[in-house]
């Protein structure tokens, strides 16, 4: 897996983000369009942190099965099950798992590299990653480069149930401080009209639409 990974960098690659908002069969579709257009490997994103691990495992098996490239996973922890969908993924033929020190990234965070050399040494596969190196990274991480390590949350656990992205957070939370509205029926809502990143001025106007609705 890490020999794929270091390869990454001048390698073209394709990438399904908020796939869970498309079926299996679109997904597959979408990426045999990567593949004719010269992608050497395509990663199935898990971009709201939705997946559990049959989900996952049934995708992945799609999409390994339909292309003549490698697939890869990233996860997010919303639901806390970033490694186990890692896990699920790589069960299903996935051959790159996306990985950061102490799950740096949005929302409740990705799936933390330490974790993911642990549990694959404990599940018997070969990374070539120091463990204690790994650790090592993490605490560094944690205590010098992170304002906040990423955890679970109340807004992250309803992004993953209604779909959206996890980045929306503080956006949705001031918009609902702003408007005096609940910030998890902003997240609800956004999930209905299947809001995606780079859309964030939807939050505001379904703040104000929530607030007329609550006088």
């Amino acid at each position: 897996y890490i020999e794929f990974a270091r390869k990454q960098a001048a390698a073209a690659y394709g990438v399904l983000m908020m796939s869970h908002m498309a079926s299996g069969d679109e997904l597959l579709k979408q990426a045999r369009i990567m593949e004719s257009s010269g992608a050497e490997y395509v990663i199935l994103m898990d971009s709201a942190g939705t997946y559990v691990p049959r989900e996952v495992e049934d995708r992945v098996a799609l999409l390994v099965a339909g292309l003549n490239i490698p697939v890869g996973f990233h996860a997010h922890n919303n639901l806390g099950l970033a490694i186990a969908n890692s896990l699920a993924a790589i069960t299903a033929g996935a051959t790159m798992i996306d990985g950061t020190a102490r799950g740096f990234g949005a929302g409740a965070g990705n799936a933390a590299l330490e974790l993911l050399v642990a549990v694959l040494g404990r599940c018997g596969y070969e990374t070539g990653i120091d463990l204690y190196r790994a650790l090592d990274l993490a605490d560094h991480a944690a205590t010098e480069l992170m304002r906040e390590v990423p955890s679970t949350s109340s807004i992250g656990i309803v992004s993953s149930l209604a779909g959206v992205f996890s980045g929306f957070k503080d956006p949705v939370l001031r918009a609902a401080a702003e408007m005096g509205v609940d910030p998890r029926e902003i997240i609800f809502e956004l999930g209905r009209r299947k809001v995606i990143a780079g859309q964030e001025d939807f939050i505001v106007e379904v703040a104000i639409e929530l607030s007329k609705k609550s006088v």
